[in-house]
């Protein structure tokens, strides 16, 4: 019995997959190198989006500020410091004054979000207003009352 080889004499066209290997780390140079590398970006700087606040329009909402401290949470209604059982009235007389039913409420981002919903259940009992809440950001300056 003769022995004879079961491969072809020559290989075909398979060493010419290097080749694609090759290619493909030529054009990944040339996509890092100069072409791609020194494409020019033009950079926009906006200023903060108060996006939740554009829906408010011409209503002229009365504010309330909810900010959190170590000792708990404290309540601001237009700017004057008040307490959380006379929110609910404070509230409805300075909307009744303004002539509006929204009230735009500004979250500092410290405060939990338990104490986030006991403002927003204590507005929402009052008759006919409109809640619009937005977050306060950490890189807004903004003066504390």
């Amino acid at each position: 019995m003769q022995l004879k080889m079961s491969l072809p004499e020559r290989p075909g066209w398979i060493f010419v997959i290097p080749g694609f290997d090759f290619m493909a780390l030529l054009l990944a140079l040339v996509m890092f190198s100069g072409v791609v590398a020194k494409e020019s970006y033009v950079e926009i700087k906006l200023p903060p989006s108060e996006f939740r606040g554009v829906r408010l329009g011409d209503e002229n909402p009365v504010v309330v500020m909810l900010k959190g401290t170590a000792s708990g949470s404290v309540y601001y209604v237009e700017g004057v410091k008040v307490s959380q059982a006379s929110l609910g009235g404070l509230v409805l007389e300075s909307a009744e004054k303004r002539g509006t039913k929204a009230v735009a409420i500004k979250v500092d981002s410290g405060v939990t979000m338990a104490a986030r919903q006991v403002l927003i259940n204590t507005i929402a009992k009052l008759n006919g207003i409109r809640i619009f809440e937005g977050y306060r950001r950490k890189d807004e300056v903004e003066k504390v009352p």
